[in-house]
C-alpha cells in the first residue's frame, strides 16, 4: 500500500493512538498535513485525502517566507533563502 496524504486538524489526546500508529506510521507535517497508509485512522478523525501536489501546496503555503537572521538563529548560508519543506513521496 502506498503512502497517502491527508488534511486534518489535530484535536489533541486520542487524535493518534498507539494502536493507530502501530498499525501504520502516521507523520505530521506543516499545514495540518498527515502522511500514512492507515486509512482507518484517517476515516476515524475525518481526515480529507489530498493528492501529493495538493498536500505539498498546503505545506508550502503554511511556511511561506524567508529565513530572517534578525528573528531566527539560522546559519549564514540560509539567511534570506526561501523556506522549503518537501513531503515524502509515495
Amino acid at each position: 500500500m502506498a503512502i497517502k496524504y491527508y488534511l486534518a486538524t489535530n484535536t489533541g489526546h486520542g487524535f493518534i493512538t498507539h494502536e493507530d500508529n502501530a498499525s501504520a506510521h502516521i507523520a505530521g507535517h506543516p499545514g495540518n498535513i498527515w502522511t500514512t497508509e492507515n486509512t482507518t485512522w484517517a476515516a476515524r478523525v475525518g481526515a480529507v485525502e489530498k493528492t501529493f501536489e495538493e498536500a505539498q501546496t498546503l505545506v508550502s503555503a503554511s511556511i511561506s517566507g524567508s529565513y530572517n537572521p534578525t528573528t531566527e538563529n539560522v546559519p549564514e548560508d540560509l539567511r534570506g533563502l526561501q523556506k522549503t519543506y518537501s513531503l515524502p513521496e509515495a
